[in-house]
């Protein structure tokens, strides 16, 4: 018998048996690959679906994309002024949730803050809630793109961490948390940051493009840290362009009761237009030379603006930073 001669043909008949084989299992792949794309699309579509919440709700299981999602900016935060906690509340969800409602609240953040706290936004002319309203929450309308925006504050609070909770209203009523970590007043590095931040740059994605989910809305802080030196002395924030983006209304508000907040509507609905060429809006620096200030505008167009900060003693001190408003658009 020839060894190697019978070796060679049973190793080109198992070639030959092989390849078969490693076809089906291409096709295979190719299948469950087209129909991962095809569930894929459907969800997009239609995510209420049993097998699309399968594949990903709230928090998101199994590396599938979340259907909602919250986040808080700045967090951590340092708290100002009379331990008060200024943030933006963003919620995300999918598409095809535009106009319905989402609830969005912290049980523990009131508990931790001596006076309550207060959820605000544009829709429908202006809508602020609490303090001390119990439950104390904001229904917010998600526009096109599935995402709302609202501004979180509270005064004398503790500090550690609180849950924040977005709750979408109807079938499937998914659910995102995340968690606020709240530090106590201290002296920080000097400088003026906006916030929400994306990458470590100042930007957000403005909200509302129906009648009920509000007009291209924007809400920004803004935190200013400057030499504990300059506490209990004045501190002013302006921005012509930021101002001058947003052609149906602007107003700045402010951290510390102290201080001065000004725009068409300080208080309520926002209304009038145009750059502010008075008065700026000013506030008082706390022990640790810190303070806050809150825009909100409505119609906003896109693009960068410089917001300019300036400490009204000693050296005058200025702090600048741009923050980039950008078109509304789907985020998850």
């Amino acid at each position: 018998m020839n060894v190697r001669r019978s070796f060679v043909r049973l190793t080109a008949l198992t070639v030959v048996v092989a390849m078969p084989l490693m076809g089906m299992s291409g096709i295979a792949s190719a299948k469950s690959a087209k129909a991962t794309k095809a569930l894929a699309a459907k969800c997009a579509t239609h995510p209420t679906l049993k097998k699309c919440a399968k594949a990903g709700s709230g928090g998101g299981t199994g590396g599938a994309a979340p259907l909602i999602t919250v986040a808080v900016s700045p967090n951590p935060l340092v708290e100002t002024g009379q331990s008060e906690v200024h943030a933006v509340v963003e919620v995300e969800t999918n598409p095809s949730f535009a106009g319905d409602e989402v609830n969005i609240d912290s049980s523990q953040l009131e508990a931790s803050c001596l006076h309550g706290i207060t959820f605000e936004n544009l829709q429908n002319g202006g809508t602020v809630t609490g303090p001390n309203v119990q439950p104390n929450r904001i229904d917010a309308v998600l526009d096109d793109d599935g995402n709302a925006t609202v501004v979180m504050e509270g005064t004398d609070c503790a500090p550690g961490t609180s849950v924040v909770e977005a709750d979408l209203e109807v079938a499937p009523f998914y659910t995102a948390l995340t968690t606020l970590v709240a530090l106590p007043p201290t002296v920080t590095p000097e400088g003026l940051t906006g916030f929400p931040e994306v990458g470590g740059v100042a930007q957000q994605v403005e909200t509302g493009d129906t009648s009920t989910s509000g007009d291209s809305n924007v809400y920004a802080v803004f935190y200013v840290e400057t030499n504990p030196v300059y506490a209990e002395q004045t501190v002013e924030i302006s921005s012509s362009q930021l101002e001058g983006r947003c052609i149906r209304g602007w107003r700045w508000e402010v951290g510390n009761p102290n201080g001065v907040g000004i725009g068409p509507g300080v208080v309520g609905p926002i209304s009038g237009t145009g750059v502010n060429t008075g008065t700026k809006a000013s506030t008082i620096l706390d022990d640790d030379g810190n303070a806050v200030f809150i825009f909100k505008g409505t119609s906003c167009a896109a693009g960068p603006s410089a917001v300019i900060a300036d400490v009204l003693a000693g050296t005058h001190s200025t702090y600048t930073t741009t923050f980039t408003v950008r078109p509304p658009v789907p985020t998850i």
